[in-house]
């Protein structure tokens, strides 16, 4: 053998598509240790809009330039971040648990960036939360 492929599903959505992958819901190794999946935002989309009450989180701008708007939802403290993949630097974010964060594609091209975390989705642990921009 040569080589081998590793299938993941694309879940499309109007905003852009997301693939998981790396994940301990796949029994390929060595893969099964983390969580993580591939996101892509087209222009001026927005996506997450939530918080996790458990589940830690790190992202890392893949491609494209995206606004990541941060809220502690119980002292309510605000972060905006700008990742942009030309920088000079290259940062990835950590988001604890009862952080609320939005992501938006400001580029005039599709946005990527990878998430990863040691544990996979939880829809009960995803708690939907809008942001409200300072003015």
């Amino acid at each position: 053998m040569i080589y081998k492929e590793l299938s993941r599903v694309k879940h499309k959505r109007e905003e852009g598509w997301l693939s998981e992958l790396i994940s301990m819901n796949y029994r390929d190794d060595p893969f099964n240790c983390l969580h993580s999946y591939l996101v892509l935002i087209k222009p001026g989309k927005i996506r997450a809009e939530h918080y996790h009450k458990r589940k830690e989180e790190w992202l890392a701008i893949t491609s494209g330039k995206i606004s990541l708007f941060l809220e502690d939802i119980k002292s309510k403290e605000k972060k905006k971040i700008i990742l942009d993949s030309n920088s000079e630097d290259y940062k990835i974010i950590y988001i604890p648990p009862l952080v609320a964060h939005t992501i938006k594609n400001v580029g005039d091209k599709e946005a990527s960036l990878v998430v990863f975390s040691k544990t996979s989705e939880d829809l009960e642990d995803t708690i939907p939360y809008k942001i409200e921009e300072e003015k």
